[in-house]
């Protein structure tokens, strides 16, 4: 005898992570400081190698460091106490936190303002890559405080 069953099915979907842990580059932030006023405009320096690159005697002789220039990057701001998102990133249609890049590299201006004084943020970098059609969040996470400019 043939039975017959109707019913849904629903698979269960598992998101992928946006952090590549095998990524290709390392970025860092060399002129970072640790504090910044709340009343002053900061541009921002992104320094990007590829992550298996490794010196030789003459790019340890150069003054400046060699970066890549990204052509798609995006920034995100938090504070670090609760995980507020002060500014997320822009990946979407209008891309509000896409970095400029110029001849040294990938940079963004943030006006410091937008940030309430007496906190640490942190910054977190999205680098666009087109193998994989996607913004992959990189794992470097870099901080800084906002302090109250005081006349």
């Amino acid at each position: 005898a043939l039975q017959f069953h109707t019913g849904t099915i629903e698979p269960e979907s598992f998101e992928a992570s946006n952090i590549n842990p095998n990524g290709k580059y390392v970025v860092s932030m060399p002129n970072l400081k640790e504090f910044y006023s709340n009343n002053e405009t900061e541009r921002f320096r992104l320094y990007v190698r590829n992550k298996n690159w490794s010196p030789n005697i003459y790019t340890k002789t150069q003054a400046s460091p060699q970066t890549l220039t990204i052509e798609s990057a995006s920034y995100r701001v938090y504070r670090t106490l609760d995980a507020y998102e002060a500014i997320p990133y822009g990946t979407g249609s209008d891309l509000h936190t896409l970095m400029s890049h110029d001849v040294s590299g990938n940079y963004f201006n943030l006006d410091m303002s937008l940030l309430e004084p007496g906190y640490q943020y942190a910054l977190k970098f999205a680098l666009y890559e087109s193998p994989v059609d996607s913004w992959i969040e990189q794992p470097e996470t870099f901080t800084f405080r906002v302090e109250e400019y005081e006349y």
